[in-house]
């Protein structure tokens, strides 16, 4: 708590700062990032500047180190690879939140998408971009997670915007989430580079976006990699990649916040809706420590649906999420398989004691502990080992 005060501090004298936006997002100003080859590497509607830091989907680094304004174009140096972590070692790396609660919010909120929303800019209705953020909600509260959703606009959408929303960020971070997210979608005009398939779902790529220019940097990038880390593992695909640059995006008010952008807006807008779903169970995987899958209270919720409705039927196997119920069904029978034999190794454990116990305070202590282990061996296998007693 002492620690959020503090950031909440921070950023309070950041907002009151002339240079606290950094970051100036226009529709078009789309960058591409190149290897010194000349090798493209993806596409960014996002300033890019030098010492920006990219983590490919290959989980490959990278780091800026020249950039043409006029063209647009970012030159990159590898840097090395970026070390997967494992979900079994988060306990050891960051300390799971108690309480299932999430903060969601959307700076730019008229971004939309034109194949569903008919425009990339919706700036007099409700945007397509709040129904992302609603569609997560959802998927997040079906996990048990309890969700604040800030639904305020921050219109225009300048270099100004990310200021108008710090005020939400900031509402948002007072009620204790375990995390911030600010939702947004890309303008790249490429779809394809968000175009992918989960458990044989079409859905978009979702990119995590990591502002520099915060006393939070360091631990708002690891939340990225342990996001995409677990969604590599469960979701291979899901995440496109990481970019870290030169903005602080409202990242310095917690340490886990970041920006998900949900494929561009050339994206179809129902494969976008499709990844809210798996990403949600990243979420909740990753900040909660939870298991791979539907919650057990949705699944209760849908077996009772189908044993008590007249006329009701299972989902077909190809619907989503149906991959997703088997995993976890077959995570729990191989959870129950090796109950079952720690069990028997408790239970005979506790006889071997026994027997010796036994064995050392009867029969001149512990001189006949051999025959009677031999006996108890005999006994348990059936005869199969030690010695089988006379009749």
């Amino acid at each position: 708590m002492k620690r959020l005060w503090i950031s909440l501090m921070i950023a309070a004298l950041l907002a009151a700062s002339p240079v606290s936006c950094v970051h100036a997002e226009t529709e078009h100003e789309v960058w591409t990032l190149t290897t010194q080859d000349g090798q493209q590497l993806t596409q960014i509607a996002a300033p890019v500047t030098v010492g920006d830091e990219y983590i490919a989907q290959d989980n490959r680094t990278y780091r800026v180190s020249a950039v043409d304004e006029a063209s647009h174009r970012a030159t990159v140096q590898e840097t090395g690879q970026e070390a997967a972590v494992a979900q079994a070692f988060f306990p050891f790396v960051r300390a799971l939140a108690a309480e299932k609660r999430i903060g969601l919010y959307c700076t730019h909120s008229d971004e939309s998408y034109e194949n569903g929303d008919g425009a990339y800019s919706l700036e007099e209705s409700w945007a397509g971009i709040h129904d992302v953020a609603a569609t997560l909600k959802s998927w997040l509260e079906d996990k048990d997670v309890t969700v604040e959703f800030n639904t305020d606009s921050f219109l225009p959408h300048d270099a100004g915007a990310y200021r108008r929303s710090r005020a939400a960020a900031m509402e948002l971070a007072k009620s204790g989430p375990a995390a911030i997210f600010d939702i947004h979608r890309d303008g790249i005009p490429d779809a394809s580079e968000y175009e992918t398939e989960v458990d044989g779902e079409k859905v978009t790529k979702v990119r995590l976006l990591v502002g520099r220019s915060n006393p939070n940097s360091a631990e708002n990038k690891q939340f990225a990699v342990q996001l995409k880390s677990v969604a590599d593992e469960a979701y291979p695909g899901l995440i496109k990649d990481i970019f870290i640059g030169k903005g602080n995006y409202n990242q310095e008010l917690m340490p886990d916040s970041v920006l998900l952008e949900f494929g561009t807006h050339t994206s179809d807008k129902d494969q976008v809706l499709a990844s809210t779903q798996y990403m949600a169970d990243v979420i909740n995987m990753t900040v909660f420590g939870g298991a791979q899958g539907y919650s057990q209270k949705a699944q209760r919720a849908q077996e009772s649906e189908s044993q008590t409705v007249p006329g009701a039927v299972s989902p077909p196997q190809n619907s989503p999420g149906t991959a997703v119920r088997q995993s976890a069904q077959t995570e729990t029978q191989q959870r129950s398989g090796s109950g079952v034999w720690i069990a028997i190794a408790i239970i005979v454990g506790l006889a071997v004691v026994a027997v010796v116990g036994f064995g050392a305070l009867s029969g001149g202590g512990f001189s006949g502990l051999g025959e009677s282990m031999k006996r108890f061996s005999s006994e348990v296998t059936g005869g199969l080992f030690g010695k089988k007693p006379r009749e």
